[in-house]
């Protein structure tokens, strides 16, 4: 069962729905137990192929601006179970199964474009702000970011951040907002 750990997942569903990915890849941070990528993959068209960036193995790290470090409960049998949850995606779904960091030090990420993406993952500020300025950097001419927990770390930076790149709020719940580039 795709299970998922947090909320609004509504308005994910709806930021998704029928969005043109122009043939460009689609991404999500943080994909735990899978349900974020499930409805990506399913809601989004034209799109290449949807990465889930995930290292489970129960890393210890600080998650919050706020706070100390801890482990969290994401383990390599979670990500065996998601790998056998979404082999009916075979060729639309690929796990990049380490760190954000290391992902995007990786030669054939940072070459692809895309044109989705859901920043679920570390939320620290930093964190947060280093991986949507990468993804900026390699966005599709029409692109969306949702963030998830926003209102977790500074996200009014942010998104004056990635205004030098064309983007702008599109809509914002309670816990997820979505930021649209229109070129």
């Amino acid at each position: 069962m795709i299970r998922g750990d947090s909320k609004e997942y509504d308005l994910l569903a709806k930021w998704a729905n029928d969005f043109d990915c122009q043939g460009y890849k689609t991404a999500e941070i943080g994909v735990r137990e899978g349900l974020g990528s499930k409805i990506i993959i399913e809601r989004c068209k034209n799109y290449f192929i949807h990465v889930g960036i995930d290292p489970y193995a129960n890393l210890k790290y600080q998650h919050y601006d706020a706070g100390s470090a801890h482990t969290t409960n994401y383990t390599d049998k979670m990500r065996d179970q998601l790998l056998e949850d979404f082999k009916i995606y075979e060729g639309k779904f690929q796990l990049a199964n380490i760190t954000d960091c290391e992902f995007m030090e990786f030669g054939a990420f940072s070459e692809s474009t895309y044109a989705f993406v859901h920043f679920d993952g570390p939320h620290m500020s930093r964190d947060v702000m280093t991986q949507a300025i990468w993804f900026a950097n390699r966005s599709a001419p029409h692109t969306r970011f949702v963030f998830d927990d926003y209102i977790q770390y500074k996200m009014k930076i942010i998104a004056v951040a990635l205004t030098l790149f064309g983007f702008k709020t599109l809509e914002k719940g309670k816990d997820k907002i979505c930021l649209e580039k229109k070129e």
